[in-house]
C-alpha cells in the first residue's frame, strides 16, 4: 500500500515540476536542476506504480478497491475443500455443517495460523471472528480493508500457517465415523485449483467478505472407491452426511425424498475443476 502512496505523491510532484519546466519555461540558472528533480520524481512514480502492479498482478482490481475505505472491517476466510466424487456418478460426498442447521457442505475447513505470524496480525488489525477460544487460531477473522492485498499475498506464500490438509479430513470424516480411519488413514490428495471471492456482500451479513478456497481432489484406491460406493448404496442421506448430485451444487440447495436441504455456497467450486 505504501508503494501506491509513494507513486501518487511522486507523480503529483512531477506534475508541478513539469509545469514549471515545460509550460512556464523558466530560463534561470536552476533550469537543469529543475529538470533533474522532475525526472527523479516522474521516474520514481512510474517505478513505484509498476512495482505495485507487479506485486499484485493477480489481484490488481482488488488492490485498487482496497485503496477506498481503508479502515473498513472485512471478514476473511482462508480455507480448503475436498472434492470427493463417487466414481462413475456425478455425486459428491458432503458433511453436515455445524454452523447452520441442516446445511451440508464440502469436507474441509479453514487453515490455522502459527505463533510465528508475529506482528503481522497486529499490523492487519486482525481480530478473531466470533470464535470459540479453541478456534482463536483459525484463519477466519476480520481485518482492515487496506490489509487485504497483503493478506492475500501472505496466504499464497504459505508462511506462518498450516499447510497440511489432514486435520479437517480426520475431524469431519473419522471423528464422525462416516469413514473408517483404518481404510482411509492414508489418502493421496492432489491440489487442483483455488477460487477467490473479493469484497462480496451476502444477505444477512454486515461485513464485506474476502474468501479463498483451495480445492483438492482425492486419488482413491480401488478399495476406498468400493467403500465409498457401498456407503452411497446403503444410505445416500443421513444426519451426518449426504451424497449430492452435481446438478444441485450451484443452487445452494438439494432435494431428497421431497425435502429441501441447504448446501454451502462454496460447494459450486467442486465441479469447476
Amino acid at each position: 500500500m505504501k508503494k501506491v502512496y509513494v507513486a501518487i505523491v511522486s507523480f503529483l510532484a512531477s506534475l508541478v515540476l513539469g509545469y514549471y519546466y515545460f509550460i512556464i519555461g523558466t530560463e534561470n540558472k536552476y533550469k537543469e536542476m529543475l529538470f533533474a528533480v522532475f525526472w527523479i520524481f516522474f521516474s520514481g512514480s512510474i517505478t513505484a506504480f509498476f512495482t505495485y502492479l507487479s506485486d499484485n498482478y493477480k489481484a490488481v482490481l482488488l488492490a485498487i478497491r482496497c485503496l477506498f475505505y481503508p479502515n473498513q472491517r472485512i471478514y476473511v476466510s482462508l480455507s480448503y475443500l475436498f472434492q470427493i466424487k463417487l466414481k462413475g456418478k456425478n455425486v459428491y460426498l458432503m458433511v453436515k455443517g455445524n454452523r447452520i442447521d441442516w446445511q451440508y457442505q464440502p469436507v474441509g475447513g479453514v487453515y490455522k495460523i502459527y505463533p510465528s505470524i508475529g506482528d503481522k496480525w497486529i499490523k492487519w488489525g486482525a481480530e478473531a471472528y466470533k470464535n470459540k477460544p479453541e478456534d482463536s487460531d483459525d484463519l477466519r477473522f476480520t481485518a482492515k480493508r487496506s490489509a487485504i492485498p497483503e493478506i492475500r499475498k501472505w496466504f499464497f506464500e504459505g508462511k506462518n500457517r498450516e499447510i497440511d490438509i489432514w486435520r479437517e479430513f480426520s475431524e469431519e470424516l473419522f471423528s464422525t465415523e462416516i469413514l473408517d480411519k483404518d481404510q482411509f488413514g492414508y489418502i493421496k490428495a492432489e491440489y487442483s485449483c483455488h477460487y477467490e471471492e473479493h469484497l462480496i456482500k451476502r444477505i444477512g451479513i454486515d461485513e464485506r467478505q474476502f474468501l479463498i478456497y483451495n480445492v483438492y481432489g482425492l486419488n482413491l484406491t480401488d478399495n476406498q472407491e468400493v467403500i465409498l460406493s457401498d456407503l452411497y448404496n446403503t444410505k445416500k442421506l443421513s444426519y451426518k452426511y449426504a451424497f449430492v448430485d452435481e446438478k444441485f451444487l450451484d443452487k445452494e440447495l438439494f432435494k431428497a425424498d421431497g425435502i429441501e436441504y441447504k448446501i454451502g455456497g462454496h460447494a459450486k467450486y467442486l465441479m469447476q475443476n
